[in-house]
């Protein structure tokens, strides 16, 4: 069923996670299956060439820096270390490993999660959103400069940053930072503006939150001189005074194994 698989591991040491790698790897050698072992640091794009099957082996990090590079691979999360991961994004647990040969076997669903698309400067960078971009300083103390464009109004702000979530990223630091939980495979997402500075007369701002549906994007432009950055989950670009960053609902959601 599977042609290709690619095992992509983080590099923890705990012995749940090593016994979990080799019990996967005992797995595939045993059913002769055609795979790949990269670690997570070593990721890069070339890997996923004519991969059908992505097997992401650690935590919840692990899983979405894989899958900011899929496509329309498929992709299947095992928890390696329960003890410490919350593993929200996970298909299996450590000593679920066994369900492998299941999915092998064609016994499973697989469901959608929405992800977002980013273009900087009007190039789309190579990451799918699996959680969430924050655009803002560098510095976290201080203040993020920067024109917001939404839903046919415009401004100017000062804050500690935007944010915009998926909905499978909106029980993280979304909802930390006061955001509404919302469902995974909502085709839609969800931005907060954090700590929004309100003067008494340069600085009125009305936009702070919002809903970003099909069709429809965030557009913010760094008017800081430097220090400038936008987070792509875990990716991280540097802007310029003028870059301009445009965040909207990408049209290839992670299609995700789970049993």
């Amino acid at each position: 069923m599977f042609n290709k698989i690619l095992v992509v591991y983080s590099d923890k040491k705990t012995k749940n996670h090593i016994e979990t790698v080799e019990n996967v790897k005992r797995i595939l050698v045993k059913r002769e299956m055609d795979f790949n072992f990269v670690g997570l640091h070593s990721l890069k794009e070339g890997d996923f060439e004519s991969i059908d099957l992505v097997i992401s082996v650690g935590g919840d990090g692990t899983f979405v820096r894989a899958a900011n590079f899929i496509k329309d691979q498929l992709i299947v999360g095992i928890n390696s270390d329960p003890e410490t991961s919350e593993g929200m994004l996970k298909s299996l647990l450590a000593n679920e490993f066994e369900k492998l040969n299941k999915i092998f076997d064609g016994e499973y669903k697989i469901i959608q999660r929405e992800r977002a698309k980013v273009l900087l400067n009007g190039k789309e960078v190579k990451e799918l959103v699996v959680n969430a971009v924050f655009v803002g300083a560098e510095s976290q103390f201080h203040c993020a400069r920067y024109i917001i464009n939404f839903d046919n109004k415009k401004e100017e702000q000062r804050s500690s940053g935007v944010l915009v979530s998926t909905g499978s990223g909106s029980t993280g630091w979304f909802k930390s930072a006061g955001g509404e939980v919302f469902k995974y495979d909502e085709k839609k997402l969800k931005f907060i503006v954090r700590e929004q500075y309100i003067g008494d007369r340069l600085f009125c701002p009305k936009i702070f939150s919002g809903d970003i549906v099909e069709g429809k994007s965030i557009e913010i432009i760094s008017m800081r001189d430097y220090g400038g950055v936008v987070a792509v989950d875990d990716s991280v670009y540097k802007l310029k005074k003028g870059d301009k960053v445009e965040v909207c609902l990408s049209s290839e959601p992670l299609k995700v194994i789970v049993l």
